[in-house]
Parts: structure tokens; C-alpha cells; sequence
């Protein structure tokens, strides 16, 4: 009597537990979007500004050893001479990172080389940097080409393939194939940042939050819902085809490496990369990479805002400030499954032990009964 009696206490207290787990991880799925509190328990990406606290511009170190078996991928956008907006980076700016970089013994790599360093296959040298820029925009022909031509330097551009030479597309002028074909011959990778994928749409409803496009499901106006996760599945293949296509057609490209739009992805997107032969992904979470490290980090370099002095004073001190970068989990709705399964195995055994105390009070009545 007195183990049943425990057993069920025990029982009780854990399917308690449980019952207010699911209520409140269902509640927090549900409602994190639109309330202040729950936004404030899930977990934020660090602002890059506040990797940057407390440095302060120092001498060169032309011998100097900051990292080893390291790539730090610095991340840029548009360039130009008079930047009007807040990602654009002064060409001068430019111009004195490059020159910073070589001051400062780092070594830049071409895209070749961190591949093939990330699958275990190459190594690389000491304070090794990749130079990556964003969305195939007509001022890196224009202004980033020629300063990296002067520095002999290398560089990989994503671009948005659906966008080249396309004259429809909106947003800011994009390079053209005559322009790419030219920089490839002189040495500049060229990969995909998505066939026509860089934008936000609603997820859940025409008012709802935006989200990237490649990195959930959207909701679909024509037919009055959400995506099916099969139908979400399908588009983002589709996608990561065309750009693939497009490439190999016009550049003799296998596009085995991708830059996410905004940095967003979600498992499915990283198995359909994988599907489509891209093994190699960049986000745009600030971190060291290493072997292994297929979906990479990198620093953003460019913005208005940018002093190349910091920008080396950071980069020397990559272990510290970047070493310890991680991803969180993308999402947890799956793990959250076990909670309520969890629920009813307690359940179970939380009645069948209510019914053998039952019983066994019965039982104890029926000879208390008997005996008197």
C-alpha cells in the first residue's frame, strides 16, 4: 500500500510538470511574435556594434599571429565613392582595409581554397581571410573590382541570378553577364545568393510578420493559407535549380556554394542545398570558420559606419571576440512533440496507478470490515 500510495504521488507530480510544460511551450509558440515578454525569452544574435567595444586602433604587425587553421569571411555589400546609404561602404574605406589587411599579415584566400579547406581537404595559412560580397550589385564592376584589382587581390560575389541582366528587377542596378564573364576571366567567383529569392513575404497571413523567403513557409494569397511544408520544400529547390542552372550556363559554374539571403535558413533549406550539390553555405552571423564548418560565419565589412582600423583591431582578436559563435537551434516544434507523447506515457501509468490504489483501499476496507 504505502509503494502505491509514493508511486502515485511521484506520477502525479511529474504528469503536473508535464501539463504545464506543453502549456506554456504552446503558448510561447503561439503568441512569441506578439508578446513582449515571450520575445524577450527567445534568443537574440549579438549586434555586431558590440563586438567591436573597447578595441582601439592600433600599430601595424606585419609579423603578427592572430589565428591558425582559421578562416575569417568578411562580408560586403555595395561600394561606392559617396555612399547614401547605411550598407554602403566608402571606397576609401575600401581602399584602406585592403591595405590594412596586408600591413597586418593577413593572407586572403580565394573561395577555391576555403572550400576545400572546410570539406578537410586543403589547409590554409596563418590569419587567413575570404572576401565575400552580396547581391551582384553594378557598383562592385564599377568600384570594388578595380580597388581589388590594384590591392591583386581575390573575391567572391553572390549574386541573385534571376536579376542579371534583367532589367524588370527592381531595387538597385545589377551587374550584367558581359561584366561578370570579364571578372571571372581575371580571377572573381561568382555563386548564388538564390535565383530570385532575396525578399521577405508574410508567413502566416496577409498581416502577419515577414520572414525570408527561402527560410520557412509563406503564405500564399491566391489560395487563402500557408504553405504546405511539402509545397515550401518544393519552391526552395526549385529555386537553388534555376540559380544552378543559370550559373553553369553562363559561367561553367557548379554552384556547390550558396550565401543565404539576410543570413536566414532552416533545416529543410540545408537539406535541399545538400540535395542540389551545395555542401558550402555562408550566413551572416559574425564567427571564425574551421573544417567542418559548412555553414559558415562572417563578418560584415562594410556600412557607412565602418573604420578600418577597428575592422583590423577586431580581426586580430578573432579568437576572443568570434571563436565562441554558434547557431541556436532554428526550431524546437519538433523536440516539442515529445512533451505531450511524454504526457500521455505518464498518463497511462499515473491511471493504472490511481486504479491499483483504488483497488487496494477496497481491499483494505472489505478487511477492516471482515474482521470486525
Amino acid at each position: 500500500m504505502p509503494g502505491v500510495m509514493n508511486r502515485f504521488r511521484i506520477l502525479t507530480i511529474l504528469l503536473v510538470f508535464v501539463v504545464v510544460a506543453t502549456g506554456a511551450a504552446g503558448v510561447a509558440m503561439l503568441f512569441k511574435d506578439k508578446l513582449p515578454l515571450l520575445k524577450g525569452l527567445t534568443p537574440r544574435t549579438s549586434r555586431q556594434s558590440e563586438l567591436y567595444k573597447d578595441l582601439q586602433p592600433g600599430t601595424a604587425t606585419p609579423k603578427g599571429l592572430y589565428y591558425k587553421n582559421k578562416v575569417i569571411v568578411l562580408m560586403y555589400h555595395d561600394v561606392r565613392p559617396d555612399p547614401n546609404d547605411s550598407k554602403s561602404l566608402a571606397l576609401n574605406n575600401l581602399d584602406r582595409q585592403l591595405s590594412l589587411l596586408k600591413a597586418n599579415n593577413f593572407k586572403i584566400i580565394d573561395m577555391d581554397r576555403y572550400k576545400q579547406f572546410i570539406r578537410g581537404k586543403a589547409s590554409v595559412p596563418d590569419n587567413a581571410v575570404l572576401l565575400t560580397f552580396d547581391d551582384g550589385y553594378e557598383s562592385f564592376y564599377q568600384y570594388a573590382y578595380p580597388m581589388l584589382r590594384k590591392h591583386e587581390l581575390t573575391a567572391t560575389n553572390f549574386i541573385i541570378a534571376g536579376s542579371i541582366g534583367n532589367r524588370k528587377h527592381a531595387g538597385v542596378s545589377k551587374l550584367t553577364w558581359v561584366q561578370i564573364q570579364q571578372m571571372k576571366q581575371d580571377g572573381i567567383d561568382f555563386y548564388s545568393h538564390s535565383f530570385n529569392s532575396h525578399s521577405y513575404s508574410h508567413a502566416e497571413g496577409p498581416k502577419s510578420n515577414l520572414s525570408a523567403m527561402l527560410a520557412g513557409r509563406i503564405y500564399l494569397p491566391e489560395l487563402g493559407r500557408r504553405e504546405r511544408e511539402t509545397e515550401y520544400e518544393r519552391r526552395i529547390r526549385s529555386d537553388l535549380r534555376q540559380a544552378n542552372d543559370v550559373l553553369l550556363e553562363q559561367l561553367g559554374v557548379r554552384n556547390d556554394v550558396m550565401a543565404f539571403p539576410y543570413g536566414a535558413f532552416s533545416r529543410p533549406l540545408l537539406q535541399a542545398c545538400k540535395q542540389e550539390g551545395i555542401d558550402v553555405t555562408l550566413t551572416v552571423k559574425a564567427g571564425l570558420n574551421g573544417p567542418g564548418q559548412f555553414n559558415g560565419f562572417r563578418l560584415n565589412a562594410g556600412g557607412m559606419d565602418n573604420n578600418p582600423d577597428l575592422q583590423i583591431a577586431l580581426m586580430k582578436q578573432a579568437v576572443q571576440k568570434l571563436g565562441k559563435a554558434h547557431y541556436e537551434r532554428p526550431s524546437l516544434k519538433y523536440e516539442l512533440l515529445l512533451l505531450p507523447i511524454l504526457g500521455l506515457l505518464i498518463g497511462a501509468l499515473w491511471l493504472r496507478s490511481a486504479w491499483e490504489l483504488a483497488r487496494s483501499q477496497r481491499l483494505r476496507k472489505t478487511l477492516i470490515s471482515e474482521t470486525t
